[in-house]
């Protein structure tokens, strides 16, 4: 319960921590409500998830503040993305067209680069972790596997085939460059609407063009055997390649900073001013 009282409207999503859709009467206003245990895990992560209290931005979901009565859980309240996540709106095949592409990865970057300007990686960047607003922005969420940009020692896992593979082996003690391998792979996601590579716990010798082994082996090969897959209307020009060849480096030290992203030529291409994404999103 809290003193402005919240209604629930329904639950959203899956995940291992409980969410719903709340209604606050007094604001007329739909938020997000995230429910945390009341234990040492809830707590930890209760903490990391209030980070984005201190930010600011209009790819950061925004936090709410409230008081809740109720003692038996950790309670965080957020602004509420209507539209759902970009898992749904990439598998419905809404990022139609290279400059809608363009619009939301760059919408993405300016969110990345703010999170790490305050000091912090988030560690855990994915489809289902980036949300569509009410104003068809993109807005980053979930902060419960971050930490200080500084740390040399990674405590998140990441997410199968977005994690970087230094995430993967626990080497990672450049997390920027984590936070860059992740966006790399959201970008080529949202241009082809599937994953470059399928992530095998075991990764033979025998690598082929669904690992990064293989990417690694043979970057020409892969990107040659892609563009025959998608036929010859092709996103990957090779503005696009050298853009997430960048992104994908294997040294994390010469993997593409944030700056390099905004300076590479595809990035710079043509955007969607606000008006003309909410005609196309819409």
């Amino acid at each position: 319960r809290s003193p402005e009282p919240l209604n629930v409207t329904k639950k959203l999503g899956q995940g291992k921590l409980s969410v719903y859709e709340v209604y606050s009467p007094n604001r007329k206003t739909n938020y997000a409500l995230k429910v945390f245990p009341k234990n040492k895990f809830g707590a930890i992560q209760y903490s990391k998830e209030r980070l984005m209290s201190r930010f600011s931005h209009r790819n950061i979901i925004q936090f709410i503040p409230a008081s809740f009565q109720d003692e038996s859980f950790y309670p965080l309240l957020t602004e509420y993305a209507k539209y759902g996540d970009f898992f749904d709106i990439v598998t419905k095949g809404c990022l139609i067209t290279e400059v809608l592409v363009r619009t939301y990865f760059r919408q993405l970057i300016e969110g990345i680069e703010y999170i790490h300007e305050q000091g912090v990686a988030h560690l855990d960047l994915k489809l289902e972790n980036i949300m569509l607003g009410s104003n068809f922005e993109l807005k980053i969420i979930d902060f419960d596997q971050a930490q200080n940009i500084n740390d040399t020692m990674i405590t998140s896992g990441g997410t199968i085939n977005y994690r970087a593979p230094e995430v993967k082996d626990g080497s990672c003690s450049k997390l920027a460059a984590a936070d860059v391998y992740a966006a790399g792979v959201i970008l080529y996601v949202f241009a082809t609407k599937e994953f470059p590579f399928m992530e095998k716990e075991n990764q033979t010798s025998e690598a082929d063009n669904n690992s990064y082994a293989g990417y690694l082996k043979n970057i020409t090969g892969f990107w040659a055997s892609k563009s025959k897959k998608r036929g010859q209307r092709s996103l990957f020009t090779r503005d696009f390649m050298d853009l997430i060849d960048g992104m994908w480096n294997s040294d994390p030290s010469s993997r593409f900073t944030i700056a390099q992203i905004k300076a590479s030529k595809w990035y710079q291409g043509p955007v969607l001013e606000e008006s003309s994404l909410k005609v196309q999103m819409n």
